[in-house]
């Protein structure tokens, strides 16, 4: 009697176990372990597409990526969120209790909601959105469980986008134009486009992390002088002999980081334009590589995008404060005036002051926030340009490959090498300001991604 009891209380629990809603499948882990390299490569395409300037392109990033990682956290207890930390971020709607929630798509629905409000065309994103969520119902997840994650990812991109409408980007589209100056020292605009200034204001945008624009100061760069035996004509002159003695190696670099948004081409009367990633897309690049190298879950995905993209984009901000105190005067335009009329430099110089170099300022804080996560002497393979038919550069640190993007600057003729050198300090101090300032971990838990 007791062993048919015992058989019979079996097959009760096996039958009701049988009717209970079966449990998010594994694929789905599986699926969702890289979403946010592939969302941001989505990003990328989509920056590309609406020819964003860089200082732009980096907010976006910024944005999207915060939204991913607080939606994200809750799913995580040894992280918290960024409320408190990030300049303006107040509380995070917090998930509501006794609902179950599968994170990962909350955190995707977050970043699709921020980039559908600052992107141009919204239908891009839906597209990509739809398709995701095609696949996550493919290979199955409970139907509450993804109507509870997807508002739960919609709320969270609201109080972010809330956020992002209070940093004074919008206020600043209507601010004057840059108005040039008569002194021979400071910035004209530059051939073949003769564009005016981009984003003279954007110093008038809320850092994320600095506590004001100028915060992380360059040093001064070297006095301006038309004298031959001056050392602001020799650094004048050593931009050009690298020009007029370029090798191979030395134009493979320079195209490698151009990272031009919008190159334009000349061809009789005709004029049309190419777009590129920008220089903080491609460290977005190296991140998403560095990530899937390493294998890292999810959470350290998003932690590694925040540290990154607010490092990019404070670095932008810092970096565009001072190119519009200095109105630096390009390469470009000193060199045809004072040294050879008839030199022009390899890549195409971009429309706003030379000092300090952008690519400078943002490579040496996207690579003091990646040593900070990985490590120094974290060697990988960068192959972000073999989609415009480039081959594959291989480095031995973040830092190293920064040094290159500024270096590839000289080579392309468009800035001096005080612009790099002094930015590479500028952009060292903001990666590692971000570093100190952002905890997502809670006290006690471990501080590196390993």
């Amino acid at each position: 009697m007791k062993l048919f009891t015992r058989i019979l209380i079996a097959l009760i629990l096996a039958n009701f176990s049988a009717c209970q809603p079966k449990p998010n499948p594994a694929g789905l882990d599986a699926f969702t372990r890289f979403q946010l390299v592939e969302w941001n490569k989505h990003l990328s395409r989509i920056i590309i597409t609406d020819i964003f300037s860089p200082p732009v392109a980096s907010r976006i990033y910024a944005y999207t990526n915060i939204a991913a990682y607080e939606a994200l956290v809750p799913g995580f207890p040894a992280c918290q969120s960024l409320a408190g930390q990030l300049n303006g971020l107040e509380n995070v709607p917090a998930p509501e209790q006794g609902k179950e929630y599968y994170y990962p798509v909350a955190s995707a629905e977050a970043f699709a909601t921020v980039m559908k409000k600052l992107t141009l065309v919204p239908t891009n994103t839906e597209k990509y959105e739809t398709e995701y969520l095609e696949k996550i119902k493919k290979i199955g997840i409970k139907k509450e469980v993804l109507e509870n994650s997807l508002a739960y990812g919609k709320k969270v991109g609201e109080h972010v986008i809330a956020w992002a409408l209070k940093d004074n980007y919008l206020e600043s589209r209507a601010m004057q134009r840059h108005m040039l100056s008569q002194k021979i020292s400071e910035w004209q605009p530059t051939p073949p486009d003769y564009m005016p200034a981009v984003e003279p204001h954007w110093n008038t945008i809320r850092p994320f992390v600095m506590d004001s624009a100028s915060q992380c100061k360059p040093h001064d760069p070297t006095p301006f002088d038309t004298l031959p035996s001056s050392k602001f004509y020799k650094e004048a002159e050593e931009i050009y002999l690298l020009g007029k003695n370029s090798d191979e190696e030395k134009q493979l670099i320079a195209k490698f980081w151009d990272d031009n948004p919008n190159v334009s081409y000349t061809k009789g009367h005709i004029t049309y334009f190419k777009q590129k990633l920008t220089p903080g897309g491609h460290w977005i690049t190296i991140t998403s590589n560095v990530c899937k190298s390493k294998n890292i879950n999810p959470m350290e995905q998003a932690e590694a995008f925040v540290f990154v993209t607010t490092s990019l984009a404070d670095g932008f901000i810092s970096c565009w404060d001072a190119k519009y105190k200095f109105v630096h005067i390009r390469p470009e335009t000193y060199i045809e005036k004072y040294i050879d009329p008839e030199w022009d430099p390899l890549l195409q110089t971009p429309p706003f002051p030379e000092f300090p170099s952008g690519h400078s300022v943002i490579s040496a804080a996207a690579a003091a926030a990646l040593t900070n996560l990985f490590g120094d002497n974290f060697a990988f393979t960068d192959s972000t340009q073999l989609a415009i038919g480039l081959p594959v550069r291989k480095f031995r640190s973040f830092y190293a490959a920064a040094a290159e993007a500024g270096l590839s600057r000289m080579y392309g003729g468009i800035h001096f090498r005080p612009a790099n050198e002094h930015g590479a300090e500028e952009g060292k101090e903001v990666g590692n300001l971000v570093y100190q300032k952002l905890k997502t971990r809670r006290s006690g838990q471990l501080a590196k991604l390993q």
